[in-house]
C-alpha cells in the first residue's frame, strides 16, 4: 500500500521518500528494487526508499548530532546513550521518528525542501502508536539541553496535522477492522495524530449477478452436468464452490466496510484485490485502482 501511494504521488511530479520501518517488511521490493540501507536510495522517477531500523536510527543519531562516527561505538558517550536508549522505554523508537523529521526538514540551497511527501510504511498497530508517541513521551524524561530541543521540533512536526497524517489500513476480516477502529482512538488519543482515511485493503468489489447465478445452476442441473463435465473435461462443481466462496468475500467486504463508516470519522476507501504476485507489478495495480477511488 505504501508503495502504491508512493508511485501514484511520484507520477503526479512530487519528489516522494519511501521509508519502511517494518523489519520485516519489503517496500524496495514492492517498487522494483534490491533491498536497500538508511540513505535515501533512488528506485524510481521522483522516488526514494530508505529502510530504517532502531539500531541504524540510533547509530545514525550518534553520527548526526555528536560527531559520533559508526567505528567509534565504544567511546563513554557512545556507551552512555547505548544505555538510555536500550533501558529507557520510548528512546528507541524516538530515533526512528527523529529520522523521519530530520528527513522531512531538509532543505535545498534554495531553500525548497528536498521531499514533497514522506511516506513510511509503519508496524503493526501496537508498535506504531508507541513509535509516533515517543516524542511525547520523551518531553517527560528530558527536561533541558540539546536533546530537549530535537524532541520539541520533532513532537511539534508529528502533532501538526498539515505535516503528519495517518493512513489506517485495514482488511475485510472481522479482526483487522476491530483492530483499526481501535488503532483510530489510539492515534488521537495516545500520540495526537491525525487520521487522514482508512484503506481497506484487498476488498473483493465484484459482485455475481443473477444471469450468472442462473447460468451456473444451469450447468450443475441434472439434466446438463453430464454434458458440461464431458465439454469441461472434469466436473463443473468447483465453479459452484468458487462462485460461493466469491459471495462470501463481497459480503465479507461490504460487511466490514459498513463498520469500519459507521465508527469511524474519516473516509474509507476500498482497494480492490489484486492477484498478481508481489512486487512492482502489484503496487503498480493498486496505485491505479487508489487513482480511480480518488477521481
Amino acid at each position: 500500500m505504501t508503495a502504491a501511494l508512493a508511485l501514484a504521488a511520484a507520477r503526479a511530479g512530487k519528489r516522494v521518500l519511501a521509508v519502511e520501518v517494518e523489519p520485516k517488511g519489503d517496500l524496495a521490493g514492492a517498487l522494483g528494487s534490491r533491498p536497500v540501507g538508511a540513505a535515501p536510495h533512488l528506485v524510481q522517477h521522483n522516488l526514494s526508499v530508505l529502510s530504517l531500523h532502531a539500531e541504524e536510527s540510533f547509530q545514525e543519531y550518534l553520527r548526526l548530532f555528536f560527531k559520533i562516527p559508526r567505528l567509534a561505538r565504544l567511546t563513554p558517550l557512545a556507551r552512555v546513550f547505548d544505555f538510555i536508549a536500550t533501558g529507557v522505554p520510548g528512546p528507541r523508537d524516538m530515533l526512528v521518528v527523529g529520522k523521519i523529521a530530520f528527513e522531512e526538514r531538509r532543505r535545498e540551497p534554495n531553500g525548497r525542501p528536498v521531499w514533497d511527501l514522506i511516506l513510511a510504511d509503519c508496524a503493526a498497530s501496537g508498535h506504531v502508536v508507541s513509535h509516533l508517541a515517543a516524542p511525547r513521551a520523551m518531553m517527560s524524561l528530558v527536561r533541558g539541553g540539546i536533546i530537549r530541543g530535537q524532541v520539541e521540533w520533532v513532537e511539534a512536526m508529528v502533532r501538526d496535522q498539515s505535516r503528519t497524517t495517518a493512513l489506517i489500513c485495514a482488511l475485510p476480516e472481522e479482526m483487522p477492522a476491530v483492530e483499526a477502529i481501535e488503532l483510530h482512538e489510539r492515534l488521537r488519543r495516545e500520540a495526537g495524530v491525525a487520521v487522514g482515511a482508512c484503506l481497506l485493503n484487498r476488498a473483493f468489489t465484484t459482485t455475481i449477478s443473477p444471469a450468472q447465478r442462473t447460468l451456473l445452476d444451469a450447468m450443475l442441473s441434472e439434466g446438463h452436468r453430464d454434458a458440461v463435465s464431458e465439454r469441461l473435461g472434469a466436473s463443473p462443481a468447483p465453479l459452484a464452490d468458487s462462485l460461493q466462496l466469491a459471495e462470501r468475500m463481497r459480503d465479507a467486504t461490504v460487511k466490514c466496510g459498513r463498520e469500519l463508516r459507521s465508527a469511524l470519522p474519516v473516509p474509507v476507501v476500498p482497494v480492490p484485490l489484486q492477484t498478481t504476485r508481489a512486487g512492482l507489478a502489484t503496487a503498480r495495480a493498486v496505485a491505479e485502482a487508489l487513482a480511480e477511488a480518488a477521481a
